[in-house]
C-alpha cells in the first residue's frame, strides 16, 4: 500500500490559509453514481470485446490484425516491409519465444539491436530508440473500452522503447483482451498488494502520437510513434 507522508500538515495548513474548515468525512461518505467501473462491458465474452477493439482503434488511426500463432512470422515480415525496414529494435522480454527471436535475427541479423538492462546503458539505449525504424513489443493487456494497451516498464524495456522509435508493433495475446481499465489497475494493484515488484511506469498507450491543441485540428504522427499495428494473436 502507498505511504502518503505529511498528509494531515499539508492539509491543515492548506486550511488554515484559506480560512476553511476540515470537512467530516464519516459524515460525508463517497457513493459512487454507478457501477460502471466494475460492470461496463462486462457481459462481453473475449470475442465480443476483441470485435468491440476493432472498432474502436478505428478511432485513435491503429490497424488491428488479428491473426492465428502461426502466421506471426508472416505478419512481421510484412509489417516490417510496409515500414521501410530500417533498425529494429527489441526488448529483453522472456515473452519473446526462442522460434520468434531466431526469425527475427536470420531475417534481419544487421539491423536487429536488443534494449540493455541496467542504468549504465541509459544514454545509449535511449539513441538505439530513436534510431530505431520498427520496435515489436509485447502488451500486457488491451482495453475494449479504448482500443487502448497497456504496457508496464521492466529493466529490459524502459520508456523510450515505446514511444521513440517510428513505428510500433504491438504483439497482443487474445487472451489478456479485458473489457476496462480498471481491470487493468485492479492487476497491478493486486500485485503490489502481494509485494511482488512493478515497473516504474504503466503505460496506457493509445494509436500513434497525436496532437488536437492547436485550433483543435488532430494530426497524427506528430512525434513518435508515427504509426502503430496491434497483432492479436489467437492463443486460447
Amino acid at each position: 500500500m502507498t505511504n502518503i507522508h505529511n498528509r494531515d500538515k499539508f492539509l491543515a495548513n492548506l486550511h488554515e490559509k484559506l480560512g476553511t474548515t476540515p470537512l467530516n468525512v464519516a459524515e460525508h461518505p463517497y457513493i459512487p453514481v454507478n457501477d460502471l467501473p466494475q460492470t461496463h462491458l462486462a457481459d462481453k465474452d473475449v470475442d465480443e470485446l476483441l470485435g468491440i477493439c476493432k472498432e474502436k482503434v478505428k478511432d485513435i488511426h491503429t490497424e488491428l490484425l488479428d491473426i492465428p500463432s502461426n502466421d506471426l512470422h508472416s505478419t512481421l515480415k510484412k509489417l516490417i516491409e510496409r515500414s521501410g525496414n530500417g533498425n529494429i529494435l527489441l526488448p529483453r522480454d522472456d515473452r519473446f519465444s526462442k522460434e520468434l527471436l531466431d526469425f527475427l535475427e536470420t531475417e534481419y541479423s544487421s539491423a536487429i539491436s536488443y534494449w540493455d538492462e541496467g542504468e549504465e546503458f541509459r544514454d545509449s539505449n535511449i539513441k538505439k530508440a530513436e534510431e530505431a525504424n520498427v520496435v515489436i513489443a509485447n502488451a500486457d493487456f488491451m482495453l475494449a473500452e479504448s482500443g487502448s494497451i497497456v504496457v508496464e516498464t521492466a529493466p529490459g524495456q524502459g520508456r523510450s522503447l515505446h514511444f521513440l522509435p517510428t513505428h510500433y508493433i504491438s504483439l497482443i495475446k487474445k487472451s489478456s483482451i479485458v473489457a476496462r481499465s480498471t481491470q487493468a489497475a485492479d492487476y497491478f494493484a493486486e500485485k503490489i498488494e502481494k509485494g511482488e515488484s512493478v515497473g516504474s511506469a504503466i503505460h496506457f498507450i493509445s494509436g500513434p502520437s497525436n496532437s488536437g491543441d492547436i485550433e483543435m485540428q488532430l494530426v497524427v504522427g506528430l512525434h513518435g510513434p508515427l504509426k502503430m499495428y496491434y497483432v492479436v494473436l489467437n492463443d486460447l
